[in-house]
């Protein structure tokens, strides 16, 4: 058998009641003017502070009321966490019963007291799955988890505890259950969906997406009732005919929207009282029939009621039906030439991600082609576009990059080039837009994948979160370039947050947490031992400058307790940003030196381990702390080989082998394998790669020369798609490696180190193994590798 060888030997939705808006109003102090909101939105280009779930976060939602953020991941783990004064420091109490501390100090002495900005409060096993949907209601008081184990669980987010719970059984579950316990539940072989909301003017019902458990959603919609906690829903919309892909509730008018896969955006009435008020029943289809002949072939079915209880009238449900002007605000008649809800459907796209203003006025849509559309909710008709697809972006850069090179040619100034902020260097953005490429295969952007796609991915069921501000002005966009700000009135972008850190973390957006942080004055006081020292400050030095520093600042910086709390893409932590950048204070700090060391603890230090750290976490904190050697932060743990037929990712074994890690890891820094190309392809063997000259008989190893083997008896060649050094007999090691295609191989066991394993894109390794070769096993068509980022 060959052996591979080298050939020389080698929401919020607020509003709606008086106690809410007054709730609002109290939260922003009263600043309701788009300038003063524009000013107090978090300006930062690196985040303060960030907070790990074990598990990818998934979604994030903010009560204003009780100034609560919840969180929920991919494990089925919800927590609650409680916005905390900027000038306050204390303690709280992690989901492992230890104390984290919200003094944050850096490892290079940098005091973040007091910058904690949330604190955790309590953490909930919800779930023993993923939870596909976290919802809260829009008058803040109550907040629902859905499971994909078919649980709902409703909390009170006022006293962060479990109110009740909907357990939804399948045939198989159901046996040896009373009948009398769960009465009829949701029809086998459907579970719940990723999107929910509540419904009506009191916020008791919550109407929930339906998927099936063979992969494929079904486009109905079950209503339940927070109250009667029946597993038999209230009511069963049918208005779609395929998944549901986003799903709000405009509380202003009492009007559901739900948009699916196809591109259809629905209105129907979220109300729970009857029309009573003069309004002719019977002329209500007749006057504001929105489905034309033409668009009633799209199977649409009426809804259906279902009494789980006696005792309960549903006969007075409106939920479901069609909205009317007087109900709910419309003014079209036909929603098939007098509305642009079918402009996506005409374009053969759909909404991933939507967002209703607090106003109820407009609502904006986010579509899987990249393009973001603000509508006119009475109407229903467009009214502003944003280009976000790539290819603006590519020419935006290739524009700054010529811009820049025409500033060198007439020799402007360094400084004046260096003081450019609105341009992104070339390589950067060559790995920002590497990741959009990724998110675009993934649910995070097409959510007309099969729904068991979800439970294959890295990065769960994340989907991108666009917000609003309060006063409806202000539309938060997570992009490549960061997260926008545009004024969608004048079309401009006032600002983008998180500049710099977005060159590391793709951000998909989250809640906007506006205003002063509500104080528990009996808290505060107990944290201060009755200190008489003013509990908080809304307007005080937030940068924890002592008074000197505070006098030599030539400029006096606006300050905010406000902050905004996103997730990132695949990632396991909230990414909070305020008006302090610890970044920029450090450069000041330390402008005599104002690089490497110091500004590295800085960066590292924001993330606080409030969970046992993963093996980033590990290898960036040990690393700043001096825990490990030089040599140890040199391994990674995984690779993404980024080839010309498409990314293969690998985990690699640093622990097991670090020395053919190691040996890996810096030849993929340094370049060393860009455009080296698969010069030994065997089908149903392997494909062998690594060798700068192309042939097989160059490379060597970091050192130069060769390296000896690294045999692990827990890493042999006993399955396919194994990462292993090609040699030309022992401790030949140099550059070249292989990946295995075969079932197992242990022949090679031994003979080759093993140090790593095929992750994802199994397809593209088959894929290249299918190509054509020459007699020399060489692929005819040449399939080089074009970068590999070491994670």
């Amino acid at each position: 058998m060959n052996e591979p060888r080298t050939k020389r030997a080698r929401h919020q939705g607020i509003g709606g009641t008086n106690n809410s808006a007054k709730c609002l109003s109290n939260n922003i102090n009263n600043k309701t003017s788009s300038l003063l909101v524009e000013r107090d939105i978090p300006p930062s280009s690196h985040y303060q502070v960030s907070y790990a779930h074990r598990s990818v976060v998934t979604q994030v939602v903010h009560s204003p009321k009780h100034d609560m953020v919840v969180t929920a991941s991919g494990d089925g783990i919800v927590k609650f966490w409680k916005r905390t004064p900027s000038n306050i420091s204390g303690t709280s109490t992690n989901n492992n019963g230890d104390n984290a501390n919200s003094t944050l100090t850096t490892t290079s002495g940098l005091n973040m007291s007091g910058w904690g900005c949330i604190e955790f409060v309590k953490s909930y096993v919800a779930h023993t799955s993923r939870v596909n949907s976290l919802v809260m209601a829009y008058d803040g008081d109550m907040v629902a988890s859905v499971g994909s184990d078919r649980v709902i669980k409703f909390y009170d987010v006022g006293a962060f505890d479990v109110t009740g719970m909907i357990r939804n059984l399948n045939s198989s579950q159901k046996q040896g259950v009373s009948h009398t316990n769960y009465g009829d539940s949701i029809e086998d072989g459907l579970s719940f969906g990723l999107h929910a909301t509540f419904l009506g003017e009191d916020q008791t019902l919550l109407a929930v997406s339906m998927g099936g458990d063979d992969g494929n959603q079904g486009g109905k919609i079950h209503v339940f009732s927070s109250v009667t906690l029946s597993p038999r829903p209230v009511a069963i919309i049918s208005l779609h005919a395929a998944p549901i892909t986003a799903f709000k509730y405009n509380h202003k008018h009492h009007c559901a929207i739900s948009c699916d896969s196809k591109g259809l955006i629905e209105y129907w009435d979220g109300s729970t009282l009857r029309s009573d008020s003069g309004v002719d029943s019977n002329n209500i289809n007749a006057n504001n029939n929105h489905y034309d002949d033409e668009y009633d072939a799209m199977e649409h079915t009426p809804t259906t009621y279902a009494n789980s209880d006696p005792d309960t009238n549903y006969d007075n449900l409106r939920i479901g039906g069609q909205p009317t002007s007087a109900k709910n605000g419309i003014t079209y008649k036909s929603k098939l030439d007098q509305t642009d809800l079918l402009t996506l459907f005409k374009k053969r796209t759909h909404v991933v991600s939507l967002a209703i203003s607090p106003t109820g006025a407009h609502f904006c849509a986010y579509s899987s082609d990249r393009k973001v559309y603000l509508y006119d909710f009475p109407t229903g008709k467009i009214i502003k576009r944003f280009d976000e697809r790539m290819n603006i972006y590519d020419a935006l850069v290739q524009k700054w990059q010529k811009t820049k090179q025409k500033e060198k040619s007439t020799e402007r100034s360094a400084l004046a080039l260096s003081s450019s902020n609105s341009t992104i260097d070339s390589i950067d953005y060559g790995k920002r837009a590497a990741t959009e490429r990724e998110m675009a295969e993934t649910t995070v952007l097409d959510k007309s994948l099969p729904s068991d796609t979800y439970q294959h991915q890295e990065c769960m069921n994340q989907s991108l979160q666009i917000t609003f501000d309060p006063t409806g002005t202000y539309i938060l966009l997570p992009t490549v370039l960061g997260i926008k700000v545009i004024h969608w009135k004048n079309g401009k972008c006032s600002k983008i947050i998180a500049r710099e850190d977005a060159s590391g973390l793709r951000f998909l957006g989250g809640c906007l947490c506006l205003g002063n942080a509500n104080v528990d004055k009996q808290m505060m006081l107990a944290r201060t031992n009755g200190s008489n020292a003013p509990i908080s400050s809304s307007s005080t030095a937030t940068n924890n400058l002592n008074k000197d520093q505070q006098q030599n600042q030539q400029t006096p910086q606006y300050t905010s307790e406000s902050i905004l709390i996103t997730m990132a893409y695949k990632k396991r932590r909230l990414y909070i940003l305020t008006h302090f950048d610890p970044v920029a204070q450090a450069e000041l700090e330390d402008e005599a030196d104002p690089t490497t060391q110091h500004q590295n603890n800085i960066l590292l230090s924001r993330d606080v381990l409030n969970e046992p750290p993963d093996a980033e976490d590990m290898l960036l904190h040990n690393g700043a702390d001096g825990g490990v050697s030089n040599q140890d932060t040199k391994l990674g743990t995984q690779a993404i080989l980024r080839t010309s037929v498409g990314d293969i990712h690998l985990r690699l074994f640093p622990e097991e082998t670090p020395r053919t890690v190691e040996n890996f890891c810096t030849h993929a820094r340094n370049g060393y394998y860009d455009n080296v190309i698969f010069h030994r392809v065997i089908k149903g063997f392997m494909i062998q790669t690594g060798d700068p000259l192309g042939d097989g008989t160059g490379g060597e190893s970091i050192w130069g020369g060769e390296f000896e083997d690294e045999f692990v008896r827990d890493l042999r060649h006993d399955r396919p798609f194994t990462l292993s050094m090609a040699n030309a007999g022992p401790d030949t090691n140099g550059s070249q490696f292989f990946i295995t295609t075969v079932n197992s191989a242990p022949w090679l066991d031994n003979k080759h180190t093993v140090f790593g394993r095929v992750t994802r894109g199994m397809d593209i390794c088959s894929d290249i193994e299918a190509t054509k070769v020459d007699d020399t096993d060489k692929p005819v068509d040449e399939i080089s590798i074009l970068s590999i980022d070491i994670l």
